[in-house]
């Protein structure tokens, strides 16, 4: 459609009028018919979508801070309530970046509406303050182009065009935002984006509703606000009990997004290794802080912490160390974990980008204090067992480039990346160079081909030839260059996890479906071998995953067949750990995915309980901490094993744990004999249905069942008392609980 449906449909009635006169003005019908359409024409409805809030939800809509964007707290959600149709939004200066002025960036759910039915937006709005303040409102857009307004594709660069300046009252106002003439106002709509920002720091801020009009909805009338549609959601429900959070220290696992890809995987945020001596594993951690200090200053401070664990899981904090460099930026922090002298002690190699030399090898003792052992400059890579002595080695090495800056960005600079093994025998270190290449990364080691030996994978520096190859580490690596077996594929994109995921022999690739400045890396694509060299793609999940920490492989069930863990999700529905299950052909049937509170960031999988299985250790960088989530494999094991006279003698509702609860709860059920029908549903104290828990038939034995403190909807509830109920082939019974606010 134009941009002028209006002036179309005008035309059509003046000649519709002009005919009418023409031939019957004799009977007096000009006049009726020219009152029926102007009545017709007054009586259309001004607004074309609007999300007033009624029904108690934001109807897809998410908050955010404003003027902060990609990273971390891009998908750090404001927390807010609807009340009575308004949308309530709480600002906490705990978790603002900006500490001094208060921004509110909210965000629509997909649109996917025509641009050229619409040319305003219309909101109507409230500061909670004391007083009234200065400011600016903002509108942006995405639409199918794939862009946001004033974001230029090709430099990244960021420029504000539709920004209003206005004093924030503590009453309601409104603003109106005029899209006719917009260049980029074209295509379909994707979503809009409002930003409130105050010139001081305010309490909260309060939206009525939210307008798109235009001329449209003349021809078509007025439209429904778009449902909003849930790609995935959140069991909770599987191999890993609800998560326990333990608050560490703030910034714990920050780090760009840039990390997060293969080549770095030695900066997730932290190494699980058994750092007293005592058996079990600790955590050793980096963080990463970013405040403004004035505006548009910001101060980046880092470091490293040291938790220990008590052998059943639970995180307490011990020593932290701050790096920061002469500028007040704070420092590029790497680190790995390992038993690098064969004393039986792990050691902790750590990078650090603001020391000479840069790499450092630290012994720790009981009471967690560092002995330097030995110092290198080369940047650490990554810890394997090079000469097959049951020692694992220190790999060091890295990329460098001879060129201007200008020919690096062009991609015609000269880059060489060098690989060697750094050893100690008898308390002596020496470096032994294993490979120097050019144009090819050696971005992981690991033992890629199943044979019992090392393997290097590599990848092309600067993306100049569109292969990997998988090769032998051997002694002949120096000599003989970058060889092995080739992968070819049609488009690079970034590489997230290299594993045998269906169980045939032949390595496999996971990389991201898509990548932009703000939201970082979208999707999950599985890349197996095809016809000749050739990877064939596969799509898992597209661009409506938010993909937020690097991809972990893992064979965390112990089936011999690699799995993966990320940290994934969206807007509306919010982050959490994504499971999959390798060993099929169509890996991602069979996964589970757990929601977490805050904004996690990394992934980390070890037994942190002794008991036998891989549990997962979660960073969470804004609520400065660590959620760990054991695996229940050891007791479904120790389930399997019961005998017939130990299963239960009568169906039984037990008692939910912990109560009172947040943010996730287990409900226990016992099944004497199998049920063909069975519905455990949570209902708030008037009795109205929160959430289906189950429904269908179930086994006989102890079932568990967690439920995430969310409703239908995937929305938080909020604290108080509910009712957890279940339905047996008829026979209903049902307890309380509580969850905390």
């Amino acid at each position: 459609m134009e941009a002028a449906p209006f002036a179309f449909l005008t035309l059509r009635i003046v000649r519709c009028l002009s005919e009418w006169y023409l031939l019957e003005r004799s009977y007096g019908i000009m006049l009726r018919f020219t009152v029926v359409m102007c009545a017709m024409l007054s009586s259309i409805p001004a607004d074309a979508i609007k999300w007033d809030f009624d029904d108690g939800t934001t109807q897809g809509w998410t908050a955010k801070e404003a003027l902060v964007r990609g990273g971390t707290r891009e998908f750090y959600q404001f927390p807010g309530v609807v009340d009575e149709g308004v949308w309530r939004i709480k600002i906490d200066p705990a978790t603002t970046m900006r500490t001094s002025q208060a921004g509110v960036q909210v965000i629509s759910s997909p649109i996917d509406y025509d641009s050229a039915l619409f040319d305003q937006v219309r909101v109507r709005f409230r500061s909670v303050h004391d007083r009234p303040t200065e400011g600016a409102v903002s509108l942006e857009w995405e639409n199918d182009s794939g862009f946001f307004h004033g974001i230029s594709d090709t430099t990244g660069n960021f420029a504000e065009t539709l920004i209003k300046r206005l004093v924030y009252t503590t009453e309601w106002q409104e603003t109106v935002f005029s899209l006719a003439g917009q260049d980029r106002w074209a295509g379909l709509v994707k979503n809009i984006q409002l930003s409130f920002n105050h010139f001081e720091f305010v309490e909260g801020f309060e939206i009525d509703w939210i307008e798109l009009t235009g001329v449209g909805e003349i021809l078509e009338g007025e439209r429904p606000p778009p449902p909003v549609e849930h790609y995935f959601d959140f069991a909770g429900v599987g191999t890993f009990a609800p998560p326990v959070f333990y608050p560490l220290a703030p910034g714990l696992g920050e780090a760009p997004l840039g990390e997060a890809y293969i080549g770095n995987r030695n900066s997730v945020g932290g190494v699980l290794t058994d750092l007293d001596g005592d058996g079990d594993l600790d955590l050793f951690g980096l963080w990463k802080t970013i405040t403004d200090v004035e505006f548009g200053a910001r101060q980046s401070i880092s470091g490293w912490l040291m938790a220990v664990s008590d052998g059943q899981g639970a995180l307490e904090r011990g020593p932290l160390g701050t790096e920061v460099n002469e500028d007040g930026i704070g420092a590029s922090i790497r680190v790995l974990g390992a038993d690098l002298t064969g004393d039986g002690k792990a050691e902790i190699a750590i990078y650090r980008s603001n020391r000479e030399p840069r790499t450092a090898v630290w012994s720790i003792d009981e009471e967690l204090q560092v002995e330097v052992l030995v110092q290198i400059e080369r940047p650490i890579h990554s810890v394997a067992d090079w000469d097959g002595d049951g020692r694992v080695e220190l790999f060091v090495g890295g990329t460098t480039f001879e060129g201007s800056l200008e020919e690096v960005i062009a991609g015609t600079a000269e880059f060489y990346s060098t690989l060697a093994v750094w050893d100690v025998e008898q308390g002596v270190w020496t470096v032994e160079e294993v490979a120097a290449t050019e144009d090819y990364h050696p971005a992981q080691i690991g033992d890629f081909t199943d044979d019992g030996a090392l393997d290097v994978f590599w990848t092309s520096i600067a993306g100049r030839e569109n292969r990997w190859v998988v090769g032998a580490l051997d002694m002949e690596l120096l000599q003989s260059g970058v060889q092995g077996e080739v992968f070819e594929f049609d488009e690079d994109k970034g590489l997230l996890g290299v594993g045998d995921f269906d169980g045939d022999g032949q390595v496999d690739f996971l990389t991201e479906f898509s990548a932009d400045i703000i939201e970082g890396s979208k999707g999950l694509v599985l890349q197996r071998k095809g016809a000749g060299d050739r990877l064939a793609a596969e799509v898992l999940y597209d661009d409506r995953l938010l993909r937020r920490s690097p991809v972990l492989v893992e064979d965390l069930n112990g089936d011999g067949v690699d799995d993966w863990v990320f940290i994934g999700g969206d807007r509306v529905l919010g982050f959490g750990v994504f499971v999959e299950w390798g060993g099929s052909v169509q890996p991602t049937q069979e996964g589970e995915r757990y929601r977490l509170e805050g904004t996690p960031r990394h992934v980390l999988a070890g037994d942190m309980d002794n008991d036998g299985d891989v549990d997962l250790v979660v960073l969470d960088p804004l609520l400065g901490g660590a959620h760990v989530l054991k695996s229940t494999l050891a007791e479904q094991a120790t389930a399997v094993r019961t005998s017939v006279a130990s299963r239960p003698t009568r169906h039984r509702l037990g008692d939910s744990y912990p109560n009172p609860f947040n943010p996730s709860v287990v409900l226990p059920l016992d099944l004497a004999t199998d049920a063909a029908r069975v519905s455990l549903t949570v209902y708030d104290v008037l009795g109205r249905r929160v959430r289906q828990v189950w429904q269908g038939p179930l086994g006989a034995g102890s079932h568990r069942f967690v439920w995430d403190g969310r409703d239908e909807s995937g929305r938080a509830v909020a604290a108080g008392v509910y009712v957890y109920q279940v339905a047996v082939d008829g026979q209903v019974e049902a307890k309380k609980m509580t969850k905390l606010p």
